[in-house]
């Protein structure tokens, strides 16, 4: 019975190898784009969770609020998660703290070969390093590793590019032209799936020495990543709620009230965390919900295709129904057989999408700057999920057609006076195929315009050909006005500072107290030299700029944007004069700068102080690029020119550069990933709703063709033809539009709002999405319908 089974829907499927092949390649993009999203999916969700102990791993997070100031750091002051350690030890049963200086770059060299770079993934851990986390070591002990001073752990990348074929164990790397260390290990290349990539770790009581022989003590400084291992994972909340004690007995009293600390699952980190200081830019959890909405759309509009071509063709199989009816074939066995079919569809077009996924797979992994394996098809969820889909698909898609077929009067089908049925359904499912679409186009449409209006509006600044150059612990600390000269010595060079961040992309915090405040409030700050506000472009509403004649700048002056005027509810013009304290010293407040985007556009502008670091000792510390304002086309020239002026005042430290207006785009990653994965499988859910329309109208063409030979014998034209086979199309793309706009309207509004500056939906965009999709849907028709127009109307009607 069964061998009967497969040899009946094998003859079927071949009977009609067109409608066949059609609904095989549309089922089979429609898996291969939910089978790439499920794989897209997977690796996100996989973040961190390499580690035996991750579900009991745990980041600690500050936040120091009040009203529209303060900070919400992923870091943490040095002492607090060994404190804690100590405190809570039936709590907390290993910490450990990683630490980069906040630093742009920092240099190591091979003094044998004499290579040297910048670099910008080096990190000081611990010795509990390998406790918290499972990284191995190719070489090396990690039970020793990092516990003496100086020692240093490096990939297997990072060996090859300054080792080469050598052995790097027990080699020495100089770093920052201060000290030694020695290499005690090397581990594989850090895998992609975790929140923080690095390159080298360095032991923790090597930063000893950069601070006279210990750690900071402070409570305020934050600069560490700080990770503990709970005992279980019901701890956190009792750990959370001791907190607020700890803060009390540990942190600085002006600080009571204002922190609080909070846990952070580590498998959380990648894509529920958007804190500031994050060790690099992370993913978003809407991303995954929007992703598996496209995935799950696009197989819906492959499942309507089987299902309209299903119903549509049944008045052909009305006679093969009759005869096994007639000949006693239950209701139920028709129906196991057409369901037999469609399984058997499916399950071809699971196998020719899975030779389409290894295909793309290489693109879609530079498409989207993942490195997912063809292993990740054989992972159990992976391999469940093909055979969920064969039978979701299979019994879903075919289970209104099998019902409808069985259903069929055997007298009337042997007759071939059997009508197919579905006409409503099949216009309702072409509907909904199309509103999906145009859904996804508007939505891909409007997400690109707000990727463009967040990389291009107007910052506030000027932010075009602004050369950065890393500087931190570098000699041109001492040489800083020598070197300025130097450069502005060339008339396609503007302007020159120094600053501690990327302008529109990071930034400072610190305390301080205004005028008719009780108490110090963290505010953001940019700490800068002089020229900073000529550098930039940005204008002064009140007030001055730092200026190089007037010493007292130095310690005792500041500049606050409007924000912060607002904030503090004075007059631009008041705020001229009005006195602050910075930790005990007193200053006043000598301009108002304009608003501008300091930081993200995720994030409204937000109160704003800049500061003047003038000396050598503090531009060492706190002083990390300098900002280089261009004015020319010759970029290479001028670079070049850079250069050399930097290994004169710099010899032997690497010329490390970068052009802000790329930093600044690098911030809305996540945005420009969101929109490309979207618009491509925008377009594959057109491509696939297109095809299934393309078969639909061959079919109707072919229902029709006698009645089209007789229209043409009364004299109708081939675009009267073509016009009569489209319209029907065009009312169902109409009301498919109609219905997709307020849709699509209330779901994107809702996206937008995460934006503190976003777009307005141009109405444009909608007319624009229904119209292309109109003329790619008649487009795709006209073909058919041309050649039925097109048919010598005597051979359709020469037996009739």
């Amino acid at each position: 019975m069964l061998k009967n089974y497969f040899l009946v829907a094998f003859r079927s499927l071949l009977r009609d190898k067109f409608y066949s092949s059609i609904n095989v390649l549309g089922l089979a993009l429609g898996i291969t784009c939910c089978l790439l999203i499920m794989i897209y999916i997977s690796d996100e969700l996989s973040y961190d969770r390499m580690h035996s102990k991750a579900d009991r791993i745990y980041r600690i997070n500050e936040f120091m609020i009040d009203e529209d100031a303060g900070e919400r750091s992923s870091s943490l002051p040095f002492p607090v998660g060994p404190t804690l350690r100590a405190d809570f030890p039936s709590m907390v049963e290993s910490q450990v703290r990683l630490f980069d200086y906040q630093s742009p770059s920092l240099m190591l060299e091979n003094k044998e070969t004499n290579k040297a770079f910048n670099e910008t993934r080096l990190f000081f851990a611990d010795s509990t390093f390998f406790d918290v986390f499972d990284f191995e070591l190719v070489k090396g002990n990690k039970e020793t590793a990092l516990d003496e001073p100086n020692s240093l752990l490096l990939t297997e990348t990072m060996a090859k590019k300054y080792f080469g074929n050598e052995d790097p164990m027990g080699k020495i790397l100089r770093f920052q032209a201060e000290r030694d260390l020695i290499v005690k290990g090397i581990l594989p290349d850090t895998p992609l799936n975790t929140h923080f990539q690095f390159d080298f770790i360095g032991s923790m009581s090597t930063v000893r020495q950069s601070f006279n022989g210990r750690l900071p003590r402070t409570w305020y400084w934050n600069p560490c990543w700080t990770y503990l291992v709970l005992s279980d994972q019901n701890s956190s909340k009792e750990l959370e709620a001791l907190f607020p004690n700890f803060i009390l007995k540990y942190f600085p009293e002006f600080l009571h009230g204002d922190v609080k600390m909070t846990l952070q699952p580590l498998t959380d980190i990648h894509l529920k965390s958007d804190l500031e200081f994050e060790i690099q830019p992370n993913s978003s959890e809407n991303n995954v919900y929007v992703f598996t909405v496209i995935g799950l759309l696009i197989l819906f509009i492959a499942c309507f295709n089987y299902m309209n071509l299903s119903t549509a063709k049944s008045a052909k199989r009305s006679k093969e129904v009759g005869i096994r009816k007639t000949l006693g074939s239950k209701k139920s066995y028709l129906i196991t057989q057409f369901l037999l079919e469609s399984i058997i569809i499916t399950s071809i077009a699971v196998i020719v999408s899975l030779v389409l996924f290894l295909a793309i797979l290489p693109a879609f992994n530079s498409f989207t700057e993942k490195s997912i394996g063809f292993s990740m098809l054989f992972q159990p969820h992976i391999l469940f999920g093909l055979i969920g889909v064969v039978l979701i698909i299979g019994v879903g898609a075919g289970i209104y057609p099998a019902f409808v077929l069985s259903t069929f009067s055997p007298i009337k089908g042997l007759k071939g006076e059997q009508k197919g049925k579905g006409g409503n359904l099949r216009q309702m499912l072409v509907i909904l195929q199309f509103s999906i679409s145009i859904i996804m186009i508007i939505g891909t449409s409007i997400a690109t315009d707000q990727l463009d209006f967040l990389r291009q509006s107007d910052t506030g600044f000027d932010k075009e050909q602004v050369l950065y150059i890393s500087a931190l612990r570098t000699p041109i600390a001492q040489k800083y006005e020598a070197f300025k000269n130097e450069i502005l010595r060339r008339q396609d060079i503007n302007s020159m500072t120094a600053v501690v961040d990327a302008l529109g992309a990071r930034h400072q915090g610190d305390n301080f107290r205004f005028e008719g405040m009780e108490r110090s409030t963290l505010f953001s700050v940019f700490w800068s030299k002089h020229d900073f506000f000529k550098t930039f472009g940005l204008n002064i509403v009140q007030g001055r700029p730092f200026k190089e004649n007037i010493l007292s700048d130095d310690t005792a002056a500041i500049v606050i944007n409007q924000a912060l005027c607002r904030r503090l509810d004075w007059r631009e013009d008041e705020a001229i004069g009005k006195a602050y304290e910075y930790g005990n010293r007193p200053g006043k407040i000598i301009g108002v700068v304009e608003d501008f985007n300091f930081a993200s556009k995720h994030r409204n502008i937000e109160p704003l102080v800049i500061q003047l670091r003038n000396n050598p000792g503090s531009f060492n510390l706190l002083i990390k690029y300098l900002a280089i304002k261009l004015d020319t086309e010759n970029i290479g020239e001028t670079l070049s020119f850079v250069e050399g002026k930097w290994n004169e005042f710099a010899p032997g430290r690497p010329f490390d550069y970068f052009f802000l207006e790329d930093e600044l785009n690098t911030l809305y990653k996540d945005e420009d990933k969101l929109s490309k994965v979207a618009s491509l499988f925008s377009g594959l859910a057109i491509v696939v709703a297109c095809l299934g329309l393309f078969a639909l109208a061959s079919f109707t063409a072919e229902q029709r063709k006698k009645e089209i030979a007789v229209r043409k014998v009364l004299g109708s034209t081939i675009p009267q033809v073509i016009l009569l086979l489209s319209k029907d199309f065009t009312k169902l793309i109409t009301i498919a539009f109609v219905i997709a706009c307020p849709l699509a309207y209330f779901s994107i509004d809702s996206w937008l709002n995460n934006f503190a500056f976003r777009i307005g939906m141009n109405p444009l965009v909608f007319i624009l999405a229904g119209i292309g999709t109109l003329i790619i849907a008649l487009i795709t028709i006209s073909f058919q319908s041309l050649k039925a127009a097109s048919a010598n109307p005597s051979t359709v009607l020469k037996y009739e």
